[in-house]
């Protein structure tokens, strides 16, 4: 594929596709002229400008979106009984935010979670995605998912896409991204780690999916805390 192909696809898909896996973009792209039973990269791009349903079929082959709720239950274990005691024993409140969130199951478990720690009420979360359809999942989870009020009041979400906006206004205490960085290249990895890294407040913890880990957490100022955990050091 082109630069410009791949630039082409991009603006037709509203999505960064130079930072994902060239060989993931290729594999989607693929299964995309399959489907949609096209012949080349240009004649995608125009029925994606043109489809609104095909692009949110190719969005989502790219922004691969796989949760649901309690998903790695190890991760959760370890969010139970090692950090979350970490980050609450101080009695501030808990900014939490879902980097990647998804259809909002995995902030919502921690909601939960949290809600049977008796923190709920002190504690602020935040989903974001780059995925609109994902947000609109999110909210009627939290809407239609059995939620109490008094945790569904503390979830909100928003569209954020990591490669081109960063990090929300923190900082935050508690940030989890799991299993995004492995869909993108090297270069866009370690951009996101460093935003990832920049967002959290001093003593913050950063939860990344369990096949991931930094490579060197002492150069975005981290120390590893658990397994795929890691703690911001106070500077």
């Amino acid at each position: 594929m082109t630069p410009a192909a791949l630039e082409e696809l991009s603006r037709a898909s509203g999505l960064p596709l130079e930072a994902y896996r060239r060989s993931h973009v290729f594999r989607s792209v693929r299964r995309a002229l399959e489907r949609e039973h096209l012949i080349d990269q240009a004649s995608l791009a125009a029925y994606l400008r043109n489809d609104e349903a095909a692009c949110s079929r190719f969005r989502r082959s790219i922004a691969v979106s796989v949760s649901r709720m309690f998903r790695d239950p190890g991760q959760f274990e370890l969010l139970e009984h090692e950090l979350l005691p970490l980050l609450l024993a101080d009695g501030r409140e808990l900014t939490v935010w879902s980097a990647g969130c998804a259809d909002g199951s995995e902030l919502a478990s921690l909601a939960l979670l949290l809600d049977r720690l008796g923190a709920i009420e002190r504690a602020s979360l935040l989903g974001s995605d780059v995925l609109v359809e994902n947000l609109v999942a999110a909210t009627r989870l939290a809407r239609d998912g059995s939620l109490a009020a008094q945790v569904r009041s503390r979830l909100r979400w928003e569209h954020r896409d990591l490669v081109r906006d960063g990090a929300p206004e923190g900082p935050w205490r508690l940030v989890i991204c799991r299993n995004l960085a492995i869909y993108l290249n090297p270069e866009a990895k370690t951009a996101l780690h460093a935003t990832l890294a920049g967002a959290l407040a001093s003593d913050g913890v950063l939860l990344l999916g369990r096949s991931e880990r930094l490579s060197s957490p002492q150069a975005l100022g981290l120390e590893r805390v658990g397994a795929h955990a890691y703690r911001k050091v106070r500077g």
